[in-house]
């Protein structure tokens, strides 16, 4: 059997893992084509990771800046926020469990799925109850239901994620902020997890955070730093927030190149106009194959209706796809797939049309 995912603590799932699958087929990991790890197919800015081994180098000796001043300030001229509101995190996963701690009040956390795991973790390990509601339904092809999100009884915290992850759809800037004035009229705070934000910058809601509102944001999908973890919260009482970190929560490389990738802003803009290019040409050639059915996203990765087993059968010819069947509201049936180069997304095309 081919293990196509992993599965952690607290009902946590995430994508396919090149080790995991190795063990199992008793290839190379390197020898892996993965499309179930959705980053940035330009890579890392070049200049963030000449910045990354300056810092392996020379800052490895030391402890970061306690307060990291520069990647405050780096990171909150890339938001267009104030460095006051921007609490740095060990990725964006840290993030996610910050905001829960910090804005919770007992009680209950809507996440509206199907949606990211690590939602229901951080709600549990804050001591709240997750409580699950299916906000975009299969039967109607994944749109936005706006009455998913009324009934706000008991609820301390709202989970949102937008662009969506596994679904890839996203709200428009003043659908989100529509959202966040119902979840604060009921005395609740909504996190708004914008991890695939930087695709369609237009949409996201960091520059309006109060009491009511705050944004999580990951910086290791789109400047393709994942095995660096590097993300922010960014909430109106940073300093309050912040005291709930252990001390020293990113390291000194990692800081580095996030200073370094946020400040080049010609790689943003040209990964924006690419991922755009190459995910419409690989929606094109997925909805041409009989049987399947891609769905619209506004990221790196889109959702695809196929046959059951069919990621089994892909990881077995060594072709890697994020298997859907743990997402609340999903199924056996669904697979999730990284936006690649041109070439590697033929491969996969390919692929899929050998198992159909």
């Amino acid at each position: 059997m081919v293990r196509g995912w992993a599965q952690h603590p607290g009902d946590r799932h995430h994508g396919a893992h090149g080790d995991l699958v190795s063990r199992s087929l008793d290839v190379r990991a390197g020898e892996l084509l993965d499309f179930s790890q959705n980053i940035n197919p330009l890579g890392t800015p070049r200049n963030a990771l000449e910045a990354a081994r300056r810092a392996l180098y020379e800052d490895s000796g030391r402890y970061p800046d306690l307060e990291y001043s520069g990647l405050r300030e780096a990171l909150a001229a890339y938001l267009g926020v104030g460095a006051e509101m921007v609490v740095p995190t060990n990725g964006g996963a840290e993030a996610l469990f910050l905001a829960a701690r910090g804005a919770a009040t007992g009680g209950r956390a809507l996440v509206l799925e199907p949606t990211f795991s690590e939602y229901a973790a951080a709600a549990r390990a804050s001591g709240m109850e997750p409580v699950r509601k299916v906000a975009r339904k299969r039967e109607e092809g994944f749109g936005w239901d706006p009455t998913s999100y009324r009934d706000l009884e008991g609820v301390s915290v709202v989970f949102l994620c937008n662009p969506n992850n596994p679904t890839g759809d996203m709200l428009g800037r003043e659908e989100v902020l529509e959202v966040a004035a119902c979840v604060e009229e009921a005395g609740a705070v909504l996190v708004v997890d914008e991890a695939f934000a930087d695709f369609v910058p237009e949409i996201s809601v960091t520059d309006m955070v109060d009491r009511g509102l705050w944004v999580a944001r990951s910086f290791t999908k789109f400047f393709a730093i994942p095995g660096l973890r590097l993300g922010c919260l960014v909430c109106h009482d940073a300093t309050r927030v912040q005291a709930l970190q252990p001390s020293w929560p990113v390291n000194a490389v990692a800081a580095a190149a996030g200073i370094a990738a946020t400040r080049d802003r010609g790689f943003a803009e040209a990964s924006k106009a690419e991922v755009a290019r190459l995910r419409e040409d690989l929606f094109g050639m997925l909805d041409a194959l009989p049987g399947l059915r891609p769905f619209p996203g506004a990221a790196n990765f889109l959702l695809v209706r196929g046959g059951d087993g069919l990621p089994g059968r892909l990881a077995r010819k060594g072709v890697l796809v994020r298997g859907c069947g743990p997402f609340y509201g999903l199924g056996p049936e669904y697979f999730r797939v990284a936006v690649r180069s041109p070439v590697e997304n033929g491969l996969l095309v390919e692929a899929i049309k050998e198992e159909l």
